[in-house]
């Protein structure tokens, strides 16, 4: 006898907890152990996508869409500020060679 079905908000407030959860622990474990971390934040993907749903921006900035590593400056990539034509940072992945640049706003 199948159990009742879970509604959508509450799926994606489970999603939700467990993304976070999963993200809290890939950061801390990231210098420690990468593959651990990589792995934890595949799950979370798949968890986001199984939802329906997008992971935050400040989740997608920081996981490197070559490998999948956890982005941590100074230790898994290297972060530079350009001003060629827009102002700019690129973000460098030491495992795989990734670029990623993201354009930045000037504030007032």
């Amino acid at each position: 006898m199948p159990g009742r079905r879970r509604s959508r908000r509450e799926v994606r407030r489970i999603a939700e907890e467990r993304i976070r959860l999963l993200w809290a622990q890939a950061q801390e474990i990231a210098s420690e152990n990468p593959s651990l971390a990589r792995s934890m934040m595949q799950t979370a993907r798949k968890v986001a996508q199984k939802a329906r749903m997008k992971l935050p921006r400040e989740m997608t900035r920081r996981i490197c869409k070559g490998c999948g590593t956890v982005l941590i400056p100074g230790q898994t990539c290297r972060v530079r500020v350009r001003t060629n034509r827009a102002r700019h940072v690129v973000v460098t992945c030491l495992e795989c060679g990734a670029i990623q640049r993201y354009i930045v706003e000037r504030q007032a």
